[in-house]
């Protein structure tokens, strides 16, 4: 006879179905989750039927803490002093040296109980296996947005399980899985899936080479869907030049990445060469240019009756038109009709003298249709603005609003799809469109970059520079050191004066006015 299940109290922590008392051939029943990630964690684990001494202890993730002065260093060395423990607690090493989960909680309070969300987990220096992922899988982590995995021997099975509940984990954004090298397939283009929510993905040393950078090269080059990763580190593996090249390939037509990070790898001036064509102006291939015409004739791009900016705006010029002859038909079908002339006589001496309650009405339904009508009029007539029976100041309002709010939309920038840019450049047969200019961050420190390399790096720095743009503002940082070439060569001097005064966190220095004094003096 099974007993019923207790609902954990506040901070209480449930008990394994195998803990409890009673028949042990008796089905123990569900256990729902509440949230609460320590008490949900360990009792799935306790119902896996995984072994209980090695359950991983939960512990709060330790912060660094905070910078003291002097005086304050001084006076909690006293009070450390002076609370020197006359006792001392033995801990049995099983607890100490068991594997341990570190978690930051979110809390969150309700009338029943505290509810301790994780919202960033770190597990490292152990093994994790796909028994222990499907523990993961069965808790509520519907507030994690870190997943730190140092050092846990990732195998392609677990990475593959691991990817493939990380859409249903709404809230995920970093993923950080340094030091899980996985030599045989390099699968670690499973976490960038079509559904992907990832943002930040770091890959430090897994020994990547050529094989894994391009597959992930290619799941960046995805055409169906945009992948929404902002930052990729692939800094300390073995990546060459084969892997850059695909590299650079992703990043013709991904316009969300802004850093990548290639320091510490074997890339050399091919390598090199790859992302400096890629970041100029570039020549698009047969499936691109087909691509192309595909979304042309789809969105109706600078077709006919179609601006070059699209055709939403164009189609909507046609719209004030056909409602002026409409009004216009309906006033000539209205001119025999004295009836009807003198019922408008009396409905315009009622709009004449409104209530002064209707006035804010009024004016609001004027706002309301000087916005509707913002797309449907041209700048030219909607200066003339116009006539009504009614106040003067009603045809004012609309024309003042409309010109505004039009004005205000045409400062509104619209993303468009990198091959239907309107500045693309037809040249003896061949179609040219400007590169990836929202890529911020390049660091292919610590490589064997040359010469050559480090040349086509400059005039690519050089072409961003003439084609910056307040959205895409092209390179803003560039780490070039530690490479073939030396450090007082001209070239690397050049790009290094350019590139501090592009950097965001820049401030020139600024002299004293002692110093500007001497100067003038001298």
């Amino acid at each position: 006879m099974g007993k019923k299940a207790e609902k954990p109290g506040k901070g209480a922590t449930p008990h394994s179905a195998t803990s409890r008392g009673g028949d042990e051939s008796s089905t123990p029943e569900p256990y729902t989750c509440s949230g609460n990630f320590s008490d949900d964690f360990i009792e799935l684990w306790l119902r896996s039927g995984l072994e209980k001494d090695c359950t991983p202890v939960i512990r709060p993730r330790t912060k660094w803490p905070e910078a003291h002065t002097a005086d304050e260093a001084k006076l909690d060395e006293e009070a450390m002093k002076m609370d020197d423990p006359t006792t001392y607690i033995l801990v049995p090493n099983s607890t100490t040296f068991r594997p341990s989960i570190q978690v930051e909680f979110e809390v969150e309070d309700t009338k029943q109980m505290q509810i301790n969300h994780a919202k960033e987990m770190f597990i490292r220096s152990w093994k994790l296996q796909e028994s222990v992922v499907g523990v993961l899988k069965s808790c509520i982590l519907d507030h994690l947005q870190t997943l730190n995995l140092w050092n846990v021997g990732l195998r392609e099975t677990t990475l593959k399980s691991l990817a493939s509940f990380f859409p249903s984990v709404p809230c995920l954004k970093t993923l950080v899985l340094d030091g899980n090298p996985i030599p045989s397939s390099e699968p670690y283009y499973f976490v960038l899936a079509e559904d992907s929510q990832l943002q930040h993905l770091c890959l430090r040393n897994n020994q990547i080479t050529d094989i894994g950078a391009t597959l992930i090269g290619k799941s960046l080059q995805n055409k169906k869907t945009t992948i929404p990763l902002t930052t990729l580190n692939l800094s300390c593996n073995l990546i060459g030049d084969a892997g850059a090249s695909e590299l650079a390939k992703g990043l013709r037509m991904n316009r969300v990445l802004l850093s990548l990070s290639l320091s510490t790898n074997k890339i050399s001036d091919e390598g090199c060469k790859a992302f400096s064509s890629v970041l100029q102006r570039i020549c698009l291939e047969h499936d691109e240019i087909v691509q192309r015409r595909k979304l042309i004739s789809q969105q109706g791009f600078m077709g006919r009756g179609s601006s070059a900016a699209g055709s939403r705006r164009a189609d909507s010029k046609d719209r004030p038109n056909s409602n002026r002859s409409i009004s216009h038909m309906a006033s000539k079908g209205n001119r025999g009709s004295s009836k009807k002339r003198s019922d408008n006589k009396k409905a315009d001496a009622a709009d004449k003298a409104p209530k002064k309650e209707d006035r804010g009405k009024k004016g609001e339904i004027v706002r309301m249709a000087s916005r509707i009508s913002v797309t449907n009029e041209t700048p030219s007539k909607t200066q003339k603005g116009k006539k009504s029976g009614g106040a003067k100041d009603g045809g004012r309002r609309v024309t003042t609003l409309s010109t505004s709010l039009d004005a205000d939309v045409g400062d509104i920038p619209e993303i468009v799809h990198p091959l239907l840019d309107s500045h693309a450049e037809h040249v003896d047969g061949k179609v040219f469109i400007s590169g990836c200019m929202t890529l911020v961050h390049l660091n292919l420190s610590r490589n064997k970059i040359g010469n050559p390399g480090l040349e086509c790096l400059w005039k690519a720095i050089q072409y961003q520079i003439r084609k910056n743009t307040t959205t895409a503002p092209g390179l803003l940082k560039l780490n070039i050191h530690k490479n073939l070439f030396s450090s007082a060569h001209p070239t690397y001097i050049k790009i290094q004066e350019t590139m501090l005064t592009r950097d965001p966190g820049y401030k020139p220095d600024i002299n004293s006015p002692d110093e500007d004094v001497q100067s003038v003096m001298s």
